[in-house]
């Protein structure tokens, strides 16, 4: 069945058209909406691209050549439906008379349909240019609604590079779209257990009555990549780790698990919790930065990015406090890094040992990605005659509880914002918590050219990290965590 809570069909207008983004995500996400009939029955597609030479065609490639996703043969009857649906304009995104253009073919589908269609602006270009698209768009009325017809802008991150260039973005955008406008994307709050994170937490007493400070003794979120910055040197020269993902998603994914239950469970009221635990976070003062983070960069980055003297992190470290009642004392640590020894995304709570025996702690793993899933760490007793115990892991995986394909991320994304459901977006009250956060440790590392420590390639990072990590009483879980590796699609090897 096609949407039934959208009575609208939907124009998405895709500004970057031929950009890895559309190719590599996009693309795939409409072709599966499309095939699962999950879109208004009165769909259209707009690539926008400033080169006159794009064709429909060449943009479309991708599904002809190969199939979209995980192994699946392409559906001729999806394809066609995908290329009947689409168009190219040729627009200069920083010309404001080009827009008037764009404008007579919105009104032009209307005409065909017979009614006035919603539209959505998908901004996959470079942020350099995110205030001339939306300028654009304005200048051509494209950003007023009318009765129940939406004019909505997905952006894509960084929102911005510091506090003061966020607050400006936001306030810039905000002159053009109302907040119920924008949609920020964060795809990690898009994946699928991400999302079952909240079912999973308010959704079982058992979990839930021992999600406080009582019963943890500490919080880990990692998001390692086993991939160095590939190439993309001036992008990465002007972003490093702490701004690439702690910043955005890992902050995000620590006020999902951290923050208190929404009532009800509507986009705006979980969006009010989420502000209210991330405002709780204990500021950061300059002259602690050395205390509460920690910074590397991985052998031969330099050489990489042709600057003998770069100061750019490729890993980041940093310990945060709560100060609220659920939460007070309990040290949160939030990690990420390029090139290191595996590629996992996962939030560990570890539980205190309220026996007083210095047994071995019961953890629980949410493992965001690869092999998605969710596993407890418990102690049985080790066969034999002797009373020993042992750690035994106990989880759920995705792959094989689950037999149905799980939406891609982006399927999520464009899905929601179709439907006007901003539940996983990121507010602009949010961005600009996230960046004040932060802040004091973004102005101190630019100053320092001392504490950046070297790693290789292949570690877990620098070798300080370790004892990093002990000083706040905690030890990185990452050579521990095993969810739902034993398994694979058909079963348990």
């Amino acid at each position: 069945m096609a949407l039934t809570n959208n009575s609208n069909g939907t124009v998405l207008v895709i500004f970057g058209a031929t950009g890895n983004l559309v190719q590599n995500k996009l693309l795939p996400a409409i072709y599966h909406l499309l095939k699962g009939n999950l879109v208004p029955e009165k769909f259209e597609i707009i690539f926008v691209s400033r080169n006159p030479d794009v064709t429909k065609e060449s943009i479309l490639k991708k599904i002809d050549d190969e199939p979209m996703r995980k192994g699946q043969q392409n559906i001729q009857e999806v394809t066609d439906l995908f290329k009947n649906r689409s168009r190219v304009l040729t627009l200069d995104s920083e010309n404001p008379e080009d827009f008037f253009l764009l404008k007579n073919v919105l009104q032009e589908i209307d005409r065909k349909n017979g009614e006035k269609l919603n539209h959505l602006y998908y901004l996959a270009v470079p942020p350099s240019i995110f205030k001339s698209v939306i300028t654009c768009l304005a200048n051509a009325g494209l950003n007023k609604e009318s009765g129940n017809i939406s004019q909505r802008i997905l952006v894509e991150k960084p929102f911005g590079t510091n506090l003061a260039s966020a607050k400006d973005l936001v306030g810039f955008i905000k002159k053009y779209f109302k907040e119920n406008q924008v949609y920020r994307i964060d795809h990690y709050l898009a994946k699928e257990t991400a999302q079952n994170l909240l079912t999973f937490r308010f959704s079982n007493p058992l979990i839930e009555g021992i999600w406080n400070r009582q019963f943890v003794d500490y919080i880990q979120i990692t998001a390692a990549e086993e991939v160095d910055i590939e190439g993309r040197a001036v992008f990465y020269e002007g972003m490093g780790a702490l701004r690439d993902l702690i910043q955005s998603h890992l902050l995000q994914l620590m006020a999902l698990t951290m923050m208190d239950v929404p009532q009800p469970m509507k986009a705006k009221d979980l969006h009010k919790e989420k502000l209210l635990l991330l405002k709780s976070v204990k500021p950061i003062k300059k002259r602690h930065v050395n205390e509460i983070a920690i910074r590397g960069q991985y052998a031969g980055y330099r050489d990489e990015v042709k600057n003998a003297h770069s100061n750019i992190e490729t890993y980041a470290a940093v310990h945060l406090t709560v100060n609220n009642s659920r939460w007070g004392g309990v040290p949160i640590l939030l990690r990420t890094g390029k090139a290191l020894k595996e590629k996992t995304t996962e939030i560990t709570l570890v539980f205190k040992d309220r026996t007083r025996r210095k047994i071995t702690p019961n953890m629980l793993t949410i493992r965001i990605q690869p092999n998605e899933g969710i596993g407890i760490r418990l102690l049985a007793k080790k066969p034999g005659l002797k009373n020993e115990l042992e750690p035994v892991d106990m989880d759920f995986c995705y792959e094989t509880s689950f037999k149905d394909i799980q939406p891609d991320a982006y399927e999520r994304v464009l899905v929601d914002a179709i439907t006007g459901d901003q539940s996983l977006f990121a507010t602009s009250d949010e961005v600009i918590r996230c960046w004040k956060i932060l802040q004091p440790i973004l102005s101190a590392w630019e100053k320092d050219n001392k504490h950046l420590y070297e790693y290789d390639k292949g570690t877990w990072g620098p070798a300080k990290a370790t004892a990093f990590a002990k000083t706040h009483g905690c030890e990185w879980l990452m050579n521990t965590s095993h969810v739902c590796e034993i398994h694979h699609l058909g079963g348990i090897v």
